[in-house]
């Protein structure tokens, strides 16, 4: 190889080399300035792995440099559980005492906690920041003191049972229909102060007697803090004022219009005093009961099937439903009628329209109380004067505010001619009415709003279709020989 050649090879060779080396010198200068950004864990990768806690660092007491986070842990652990398992409460009310331990208060420890937060220390940052840290916590030390603590959740039940064994709560004033009176009135008992124990500050206490006691038993003595009624008979009196009123009439007359007479009056001594709570759904039905022979009550005219009066048990009372059904109309809509019934033909005690028919296992009256308080139902029979007068207690309608009804004859519906019924064994040229024939009618309910004794506002209800009713009419086809029946 002659001269020049062996030149020009060794200078490509040293090129070579200069660029290796700069490659690895350039390398090796970016890991050293990486290494030196990026947080260190502890030093070697043995203390990495082992995770010692750094000289310097004590909990409890205990110094912590050299071991590992379960070292620790079954170095300090014992003694946190002996003070946990050592710690009572007494709660004493009274003449009686609660002994509350650990496992009903649900006491745990920060041990963990405290152990993660010393074992971070000298960690977490950079190379030279983590040093640093480690040599101040060779030089000054850390000490770290375990606290205990209670379950927030298992406490305030703990508490809140005992709360219940001793506390009185206050008794609110109340309001009883008299329904002794001949008339509306109210008996009216003042409220009950009442003694409550304050079972928020009763867990604070416990809390802290955790937090601040180190052996054994704390006496906790709390006190009972005054429990005021609600509700008071000043407050009562403004609720239990006259809503509205209505009143329709009955006549003595036959033995069944005396048994009616006499259904009306049991059912208005039922229906007297009842309350009707806020949100409650009255049923005159159930109110009232099932109507019976056995249950008292008297054979009286009702209608049945729509067409003609048969002798009922309990007859006559739908006066009672139909005038509790105008009482409620007038208490204006916060009362929800939620069934109401009309009779097949109209009644003689009501406008067309405002009837509400009522019958054992059928059709039923029924209303919402969405006022906001209770309502109190009065009824009185006066049969003296033959006078059905209901009566609405509750919170009153705003100053100045009346409701008026009204049931309006809009068309009468004529019936078709009477269907005759050849009978014959009755002698010929005898009639007697089965079904007598009535006029129907088609009639509206509608409301009306006063304010001040002037008509602000007419509330259209409903509609009733009264059906009229075709006669029909026996007549005898047989020979005039046979006799006359019997009624």
């Amino acid at each position: 190889m002659n001269k020049r050649k062996k030149n020009r090879l060794w200078s490509r060779t040293v090129i070579i080399s200069r660029a290796i080396f700069a490659v690895l010198f350039i390398t090796t200068l970016v890991i050293g300035l990486v290494s030196l950004a990026q947080p260190d864990t502890g030093g070697s990768y043995d203390d990495i792995d082992e995770g010692f806690f750094y000289e310097g660092i004590s909990v409890n007491g205990h110094p912590l440099g050299g071991l590992t986070y379960e070292q620790a842990w079954e170095l300090i652990i014992p003694e946190v559980q002996a003070r946990i398992d050592a710690f009572s409460v007494s709660v004493r009310v009274l003449s009686s005492t609660w002994v509350l331990t650990a496992p009903e208060l649900g006491i745990t420890s920060d041990l963990g906690e405290i152990l993660a937060e010393a074992h971070g220390l000298g960690r977490g940052d950079t190379l030279a920041n983590n040093k640093a840290e480690q040599e101040d916590i060779l030089n000054n030390g850390r000490s770290y003191t375990v606290s205990l603590r209670i379950d927030d959740e298992k406490t305030a039940a703990v508490v809140s049972s005992i709360a219940t064994h001793v506390n009185t709560p206050a008794v609110n004033a109340s309001a009883t229909a008299n329904v002794r009176a001949g008339e509306p009135m109210f008996i009216y008992t003042e409220g009950i102060d009442g003694k409550m124990l304050n079972e928020e500050t009763i867990v604070e206490e416990i809390a802290e007697a955790v937090r601040s006691n180190d052996e054994g038993e704390t006496v906790l003595l709390p006190e009972f803090e005054d429990d005021r009624p609600d509700i008071t008979v000043d407050m009562l009196k403004e609720q239990t004022q006259l809503i509205a009123m209505h009143q329709t009439y009955y006549a003595e007359g036959s033995l069944s219009n005396r048994n009616r007479i006499r259904n009306i009056q049991k059912a208005a001594d039922i229906l007297n005093g009842a309350v009707i709570q806020v949100g409650e759904e009255f049923s005159f039905n159930e109110f009232i009961g099932p109507r019976t022979e056995n249950g008292g009550w008297m054979l009286a005219p009702g209608i049945v099937n729509g067409s003609r009066y048969t002798q009922q048990a309990g007859g006559g009372i739908c006066q009672v439903s139909t005038t509790l059904y105008n009482a409620i109309l007038k208490c204006g809509p916060q009362i929800g009628i939620t069934e109401r019934r009309k009779h097949s033909w109209p009644s003689s005690y009501a406008d067309y329209g405002l009837d509400a028919t009522v019958s054992t296992g059928g059709p039923d009256l029924k209303f919402i109380n969405n006022t906001p308080s209770p309502i109190y139902v009065f009824a009185y029979a006066d049969n003296e004067n033959y006078i059905m007068t209901v009566y609405i207690y509750g919170t009153p309608l705003p100053e100045g505010v009346e409701y008026k009804i009204e049931g309006i004859t809009e068309e009468v519906l004529k019936p078709q001619d009477p269907i005759y019924i050849d009978v014959p064994t009755w002698p010929e040229g005898y009639m007697q009415t089965y079904i007598t024939a009535r006029d129907g009618y088609r009639a509206t309910a509608y409301r009306y709003k006063y304010v001040d004794g002037e008509l602000v506002n007419t509330e259209e209800l409903y509609t009733d279709i009264y059906n009229p009713v075709q006669g029909q009419i026996k007549q005898g086809v047989g020979s005039a020989l046979l006799p006359i029946p019997k009624d």
